[in-house]
Formats: structure tokens, sequence, C-alpha cells
């Protein structure tokens, strides 16, 4: 057949949909990530041999581990960086004994290589996670499939390969599975963004992407199939699209979006110095989430008027001794020096569940999310908590320091802390060791009980603050990083809505402060309600700010307290959603503000 002269073929564009894992618009070509599966050896080991087989196998431990702290210190280097326990829990599991004594023993036992070893004990560990619940342990299978590549991968070659080692420079990566170690360290293959198959919003790795601002779809069923290097695509992470062969209107539209983007981004950052009140002059305040002292350069340039949540308990994990009060002393000083005179809300440990310190005693729970996590762990460990209630009272003294207490579940645990705060300021006072007689001690709601007891609590403590995140995920009984029910985990549920309508109302009545330091916050869509609510101040993480502070000055309270009262008479959750939308849209020009597409 004589093709000469012919025209190519036009191919059609393909849109893809996937979850939108971190915003942002990637355009360019494909590199699809292909991962060869590695080829473990079995044999033998003279019985002479198995201590240097034993030691084989701890120097790739300690080799990993070592990796894994230099991609920590990398990730320290971006802003949004408040997810760096991935890393720590990376290095718990190399510690763990499961994973490495049993590894050994099959080593010594059955005479065996340290590869084969180890892949017995993988199994094992997955047999023991397959009985316990899907939700929480899901994710950590996945941790735990990761750690045991990268060690044998060490063992086998002598290093950890480096399948990305070819990815062309301003590409759009294209796998089956990134794991969030994997993802820090694409920024030094300067990508656009990347799509895989697997994952989900609230997953480690879509975490990872929002703190590096790099655009990701996750959960694209197949890709990898359907797209072939080199190939053009658009890469839309706030709607979850991907567009294979784009034709010419669809990469105008997208240009014309990017540049929108940027322009939008810019006109936002030039008002972080205004006040944050309504139209009509309703004033609230806007702080920032952090875990690290690092991060406090970050929220200012983003307009925080302080800290409203800084998390204690990456201090006491993956080492081998909880920090000193002396440690603790020196880091909440420093923090609340730093923001001084705007506040600084420093939360008590919140450690437990999925968080479990190295060096204690305690294991991992079948359901830890209703086990002995937060206060619960802190008042059954009470040397450990006094310790750090003592390096809190001695920085009280250096700034506007509050304290606040998580996952509250009854008026018994808020005496009880009182109690030993109490017990802390006659010690030092005996020592005639300064502190602020007047620390403010706050309470965050998080479970139903602290709702329906607020009241009681909010006569009890001076500042009220709902961790929506946990609020949510109690009160609807949904695990939010389950991919079966992650779709039932509603933050515009009518239940949410009069769970912290009542909060609110208990804090005005204590004539007590009340805000929000959950992911709520964050989001432009849920501000018209919270607003409407009437919390005093949203606590986020530092880069929502400038968009969250743009919204709130377009609004005026008195239109968003009658969408409230409007929402509250909605009995379905798609209703109230739609109902929200559709009143932020009349409301807002939510073009400009960057929020249409989310």
């Amino acid at each position: 057949m004589n093709t000469k002269g012919r025209e190519k073929p036009i191919r059609k564009s393909l849109h893809l949909k996937g979850i939108a894992a971190a915003p942002g618009i990637a355009m360019g070509q494909a590199f699809v990530l292909e991962k060869s599966p590695l080829q473990i050896p079995q044999y033998w080991i003279p019985v002479k041999e198995l201590n240097s087989e034993i030691q084989r196998f701890q120097e790739s431990i300690l080799k990993i581990n070592e990796d894994f702290l230099r991609i920590k210190e990398r990730l320290c280097k971006y802003e949004g960086q408040a997810q760096i326990h991935i890393l720590e829990s990376y290095g718990m599991i190399l510690q763990d004994e499961l994973l490495v004594q049993n590894t050994i023993d099959h080593i010594k036992s059955e005479h065996i290589n340290a590869e084969w070893a180890l892949q017995k004990t993988l199994t094992r560990i997955k047999s023991v996670f397959s009985n316990f619940e899907e939700s929480y342990f899901r994710e950590r299978q996945s941790d735990i499939d990761y750690i045991g590549q990268k060690i044998i991968e060490h063992l086998v070659v002598g290093n950890t390969q480096e399948p990305m080692s070819n990815l062309p420079l301003n590409s759009i990566l294209v796998a089956q599975d990134l794991s969030p170690a994997e993802t820090s360290e694409l920024h030094k293959y300067r990508i656009k963004g990347f799509v895989t198959e697997v994952g989900g919003e609230t997953s480690h790795t879509a975490i990872v992407s929002r703190a590096m601002h790099l655009p990701a779809v996750l959960g694209c069923k197949q890709i990898t199939q359907k797209i072939k290097n080199g190939e053009t695509l658009i890469l839309d992470g706030e709607a979850g699209i991907v567009i294979l062969h784009p034709g010419p209107e669809e990469l105008a539209h997208y240009q014309s979006l990017q540049k929108e983007s940027v322009q939008a981004d810019k006109k936002l950052l030039k008002q972080i110095h205004l006040p944050t009140e309504t139209l009509d002059h309703f004033r609230l305040h806007l702080l920032a989430n952090i875990e690290l002292v690092e991060e406090i350069d970050s929220l200012k340039m983003q307009g925080a008027e302080g800290i409203g949540l800084f998390r204690t308990e990456f201090l006491f994990l993956n080492r081998a001794q909880a920090p000193s009060e002396e440690e603790q002393f020196q880091i909440y000083k420093k923090v609340v020096e730093s923001v001084y005179p705007l506040p600084a809300t420093i939360r008590t440990l919140d450690i437990g569940a999925d968080k479990i310190p190295t060096q204690h005693k305690y294991k991992s729970e079948p359901n830890p999310a209703l086990g002995l996590r937060a206060i619960r762990f802190c008042l059954k460990e009470k040397t450990l908590f006094k310790a750090q209630l003592r390096a809190l009272l001695r920085a009280s003294v250096f700034g506007r320091l509050k304290v606040m207490l998580p996952m509250i579940s009854s008026l018994s645990e808020v005496a009880q802390v009182k109690k030993l705060l109490e017990e802390i300021k006659e010690e030092l006072s005996a020592k005639k060791i300064d502190y602020d007689p007047h620390l403010p001690l706050g309470v965050m709601v998080e479970t139903p009980s602290a709702v329906i007891l607020a009241r009681e609590i909010a006569r009890e403590v001076d500042f009220l603050s709902i961790g929506t995140n946990d609020l949510i995920q109690y009160s609807l009984a949904v695990d939010r990083i389950n991919e079966g029910v992650a779709h039932l985990y509603k933050p515009l549920h009518p239940t949410v809505l009069r769970l912290m309508k009542m909060t609110v109302q208990a804090a005005q009545e204590a004539h007590i402060p009340v805000g929000v330091c959950g992911e709520m916050a964050s989001s432009p869509w849920y501000i018209l309600i919270l607003l409407g609510l009437g919390f005093s101040q949203l606590s986020m993480n530092a880069l929502s700010i400038p968009r969250v502070k743009g919204m709130i000055r377009a609004l005026s309270f008195r239109e968003a307290k009658a969408v409230f009262e409007h929402a509250l008479t909605f009995e379905y959750e798609q209703d109230l959603e739609s109902f929200v939308r559709k009143e932020l849209k009349r409301l807002v020009d939510v073009d400009a503000l960057k929020i249409s597409r989310i």
C-alpha cells in the first residue's frame, strides 16, 4: 500500500481518571518506570560462616537506615515537610525485633543465607498482619514490603537499585507504585509530576508529594499499560485527571490555567500582611500546624499569626532513649521565642496508635485508634509525661506558650492533668525555677464524648480546639485511609456539623476561645461553614494560609452564618455538600481564589 503523502493520523486524546493527590498542573513527556523483579538467591551456609552471614545482614540494615536518614535530612529542606515521621517509621521498622531477630534466628537455626532468611521473615510478618484489621495494616504491609525489598537489593547487588537513574529531565513519571521515600527523592530528577496506579489521597506518598509541591494523581488504574515512554501527557493534580495525547485546544487551556494559578498565588501572597477579617469586620486568626522548629520561618512567610499546633511526638520516635527534660525544654523554649510576640500552642504527646516510641515496652495494638494513645498513654506513663510538663512550664516564661491535651474523652483526664501540673508547679517553686503560673491549658476535641462533655470541659480549661480529622473518624466510625470506606469520610456530614456547633456553643458559654486545628481548616470548600460557626481561630499547614485568608476577606460573617444555619437543616450529606458548594460559588469569585477546580 502506498502511504506516501498521507498525513499522519491524529490521535484522539484519552482522559484517565485517578485520585487528586497533590494540586498543580504538569505537562510533558511520560517516563514509565519499570521495576524488574529481583531474583532472591537461596543457599546453605556452613556452620563456621553463620556469624559472618549474620553480620552481612546487620550491615545491610545499617546501610538502609543510613539511606533513610539521608533522605529525611533532604526532606527537611522543603516547606510543608510535616511528614518526616514517615521516614521515622521506616527507621523503627528496621529496628523491629520481629524483622531483625527473626531473620537472624532463621540464619542460625536453618543455616540459610540472609536473603532467604529475610524472605521467610517477611512472609511470616505478612501472615501476622493478615490477622489484624485491614484498615490499619494495609499501609504497614506496604512499608514492610518496601523496606524488605531495599534490604534484599542491598544484600544481592551490594547497593540499592536506582530505578529512576534514567529519568529524563522535566518528564512526568508514570509508575505502578512509589513509596514515600522514593517520592521524597524525586526532586533530584527535576520531574514535573507523577501518576501511579495505586495509592490514595491520604497515603504517605500523597502527603509527601503535597509537601514537595509536586503535582500528583494516584490510583489511576492500569496507567502503566496505557502509556508509553515519550508520549505527551497533561497531569491535573487538582482534578485527578491525566490526559494522554492532548489536542492543541487542551494544551492551550491548561497552559492558561497554569498561568492563572501563578498569578493567583502572587496576588494572595500580597495580602498576607492584611488582617484576617470578613467584609463586615468579623475578625479571626489563622495559625500554622508544624512539627519542626525549622518550619517557623516558612509559617512567617505565609502570614501565620502564630502556631496553633506544634506536635511533640516526633521528638520521641526512632531513638533509643526518650528526650530528656532539658532537651525538650531547649526545643520548646526555641519554639516560643521564635514566634514571640505571637502565641505558640504546643500539644502534649500524641503517642500511640501507629506512633510507638522505639524505646518503649508497648507493642502495636490490633485496634490502635481505640487503644492506648495520646493522653491515655501519658497518664499511664506519668514519669515521662511529667518530664514533658516540667519542660513546658519552664519554657512558658520565654513567650506566649499554651499547652493543649490530645484525645480527651472524659473530664477525669483533664482533672488528672491539672493535678499533675499543680504538683510540678510546687516542685519548680521549691527549686526557685521560673514558670508562668497562669499557663493556658486547652483541650483538643476529637471524640464524641468530649463534645457531649464540652460544657463541663470548657469550665475547666482556657481554650478548645477541634481536631477535625479524628472527630470525623470517630463520630462516623470511618477509617479515612481505608480505601474500602474512605468515601464515607465526610467533613460536610450533618453529624459533624452538629457536633462542631455543640462545641462552639460550649466554648462561647464559658467565654473561652475555640478553634479548629484539623485538615478541614485548610480546605477552602469548608471555610464558609467554619466561618459561619463562629470559630475564633483556624490552624492549618502554613501553605494554605494565603488562600484561606483571601477567601475569608471575600466573605461576610452575616452571610456565612446564614449559610451555616441553613446547612443544619439538611439530613443527607450529599445534599449538604451540594448546598455548600453552590453557596460558596454564589458568594465568592472561586476562580480568582484558585479554588474552582478542587
